[in-house]
């Protein structure tokens, strides 16, 4: 069975002694003053900042996901999956709780065969409004009817395929969050060769919250679209979060004024790989 967490699933973090507790970030904010489109980038930026320190604390995890593999194959011993489990669930919990406005899950993947007692491996946590760290449960048996076969997903395949971190989404997640969510991840390498992702989940409507009001401060119609062409966020009633910003009206009158889909920008190869879409100032 897969243990799912309800909708609506929390996000407040595990409590973690090695961490002082969490304090809400400050809110990306346009820079009072500055011409339109100095304001979009300032905004942009200020999501960019928050999103790679995600990143930082994930590649963290992965690190030592990584160190243990190493260490068990210079000592000759089996690389095992509770070995792996009391190794990172700290760390996880650490995450959870730098990061509670954003993330919602964090931990690690393995490819397939890696562990030496375990064909395949998810070592996930998520934070549960009043009952603190829950480890996510899934069916990982192959001849299994609710089977989850995660090396199909993209969250795994593209770090897999582009050796670099990557974050995909929005998309629903069925499997824990039951809402729009992105997955952040990093790719584990042990001896050159691919053996997993270490990840976060973060909720888009968290995003949505964290953004809407430097976003309601431009004073123009302005939407922030995903990746994948996704809106995350808007200024306006008329475009919502979730839908494809290219069967949007009013998105066809806007220009990228900030992020990677803005001609000359400064981000790319930023993470993430969001575009503000605005009128010219």
């Amino acid at each position: 069975m897969r243990l799912r967490p309800p909708a609506g699933a929390a996000t407040t973090a595990a409590t973690s002694a090695a961490t002082p507790a969490a304090t809400p970030a400050a809110t990306p904010a346009a820079t009072p003053g500055a011409a339109p489109d100095e304001r979009c980038a300032s905004l942009l930026a200020g999501i960019c900042d928050r999103i790679e320190q995600i990143l930082a604390s994930v590649a963290q995890v992965g690190a030592a996901a990584e160190a243990m593999a190493t260490a068990a194959q210079a000592a000759g011993r089996p690389f095992r999956r509770d070995d792996l489990a009391q190794e990172i669930r700290p760390q996880v919990a650490d995450v959870l709780h730098r990061h509670a406005d954003l993330t919602v899950g964090a931990g690690v993947v393995l490819a397939p065969a890696v562990l030496a007692d375990a064909p395949r491996c998810i070592e996930w946590w998520w934070a549960d409004q009043g009952s603190g760290l829950e480890h996510l449960e899934v069916d990982l048996d192959p001849e299994s009817a609710e089977f989850y076969d995660y090396t199909t997903t993209e969250w795994y395949g593209a770090p897999e395929r582009s050796g670099v971190s990557s974050l995909v989404g929005p998309y629903v997640d069925y499997i824990c969050t039951l809402q729009y969510t992105f997955t952040l991840s990093v790719p584990l390498v042990h001896q050159g060769r691919f053996v997993g992702i270490a990840g976060a989940d973060i909720l888009a409507a968290q995003v949505e919250r964290l953004v809407l009001p430097g976003l309601s401060g431009l004073g123009r119609a302005a939407v922030l679209v995903s990746g994948n062409g996704r809106v995350i966020a808007s200024n306006t009633a008329s475009v919502l979060p979730g839908a494809a910003a290219s069967r949007q009206l009013l998105c066809s009158e806007l220009v990228p004024v900030a992020g990677p889909g803005r001609p000359g920008s400064k981000y790319q190869g930023r993470m993430p790989p969001w575009t503000l879409l605005s009128r010219p100032g």
